[in-house]
């Protein structure tokens, strides 16, 4: 903890991560409006926090890695709670955490290789879409089957990102880094 400096925004991402297991838990007993509370919180101090630390400089290197840590473990959390009460198919879940890995995995494996992947405007689209789509599920009771539409629509979305981030990043970024490797050593 004495490693995360205790800044405005860094406070309201560690008040995030604490929101997760308690959304999950109020998901998994069917308390779906306290877990809807939760959910929209998280998803205001989200705002509020990257909105803070750019306006008054309180950017940090915790807060660069904890705050998309937050998102993906509320979204995740969530929708492992919606599958385990049956609110939603299995293969939601399952492909949300291929996705997650690969993005994992692809980040971790341009890193050794001083490869810079900056998160792109279509993958923010394509989150934010599939961050409303899993605070709609919350109502499933009223919208059946209107929210598995929407989730339907929102993981393919998010694939497609994926797919997008990959081919920008892991693809055209190590030809190019390949290609100046070439060039660098033919004008040895």
């Amino acid at each position: 903890m004495n490693r995360i400096p205790l800044t405005v925004p860094n406070i309201l991402t560690l008040f995030r991560l604490a929101l997760v297991p308690a959304c999950a838990i109020f998901i998994y007993f069917d308390r779906m409006m306290p877990a809807f509370i939760f959910y929209i919180v998280a998803c205001s101090t989200d705002l509020l926090d990257g909105y803070i630390a750019r306006k008054y400089h309180l950017i940090t290197e915790a807060g660069i890695l904890l705050d998309p840590l937050a998102d993906k473990l509320m979204s995740v959390f969530a929708v492992i709670a919606f599958t385990v009460s049956g609110v939603l198919p299995w293969f939601v879940l399952v492909a949300l955490f291929i996705k997650e890995l690969l993005m994992v995995g692809g980040g971790i494996f341009l890193y050794f290789r001083n490869i810079i992947a900056p998160s792109n405007m279509f993958g923010k689209i394509a989150a934010f879409i599939f961050n409303t789509a899993v605070a709609f599920t919350f109502l499933h009771k009223f919208v059946d089957p209107y929210y598995k539409w929407f989730i339907y629509f929102a993981l393919a979305l998010t694939l497609t990102s994926l797919f997008q981030y990959a081919y920008l990043n892991m693809y055209k970024k190590l030809k190019q880094k390949t290609l100046d490797s070439k060039e660098s050593d033919v004008n040895k």
